[in-house]
């Protein structure tokens, strides 16, 4: 079982209430910070394709195969992308509140947002709050490629004729007061995949910390239960 936290979370602040109960399901649990993240290190460069070879790396260094992926946000968008390169390698893929459909103007709004000199200025206890949880060093290395990721995102991401690979299993799950993806982009989603399967939350936001463990375990064990 592998977790892969948001952008700019870590294993720690998004998966530690979860890693205990998916282990007692039956399964090794490995949680990885995304490179630059948390406890990982800062790669030359930091893209989606980077991101994947990462994940590459990690599991054929722990022999860890097949593996089912649980994603958040942008983890959820690189475990797909990582499955879909390696379907031999993943039994399933659950993504929980990850945008697929992105516009131009979205993009750039999040975008803006990863600025240190906006941060600064406009949020400046996120900025300490981040500083702390990533490495001053590592953070301003990271935020202009996670500017430059986010601003491709809409031209160079995922598209529905990519998704067409996804012969696997995969739970498309979103809160129904998510406030970056809307439930109907999340049902849309989960149209275009071939083995899709579609799951909202009542009365959770897109922060992970919103998502309640007695609401979301059932539905994840289920889906484990229902693997090939």
């Amino acid at each position: 079982m592998l977790l892969l936290p948001g952008l700019l979370g870590t294993a720690e602040t998004e998966f530690s209430q979860l890693i205990d109960p998916i282990a007692k399901m039956g399964n090794t649990v490995i949680a990885a910070d995304l490179p630059g993240h948390g406890e990982s290190e800062m790669t030359k460069s930091l893209t989606l394709r980077v991101i994947v070879e990462e994940i590459d790396k990690l599991l054929t260094g722990v022999k860890a195969e097949p593996v089912v992926i649980l994603g958040y946000s942008l983890g959820g968008y690189a475990g797909l992308q990582y499955a879909i390169k390696n379907p031999s390698r993943v039994v399933g893929v659950f993504m929980h509140a990850t945008k697929f459909y992105w516009s131009g103007q979205e993009a750039e709004d999040m975008a803006t947002e990863l600025d240190m000199t906006w941060l600064e200025e406009n949020k400046p206890d996120r900025l300490e709050k981040l500083r702390a949880l990533h490495g001053e060093e590592k953070l301003e290395a990271m935020m202009p490629w996670l500017h430059k990721l986010l601003v491709g995102l809409p031209d160079l991401g995922l598209t529905e004729m990519d998704l067409e690979e996804a012969k696997f299993p995969v739970v498309v799950s979103v809160g129904d007061r998510d406030e970056l993806v809307p439930a109907s982009e999340a049902v849309d989603l989960y149209r275009a995949l071939p083995r899709g399967q579609l799951a909202i939350f009542p009365d959770t936001p897109h922060p992970m910390a919103g998502l309640r463990d007695h609401v979301f375990l059932p539905v994840f064990k289920d889906f484990l239960n229902r693997l090939d």
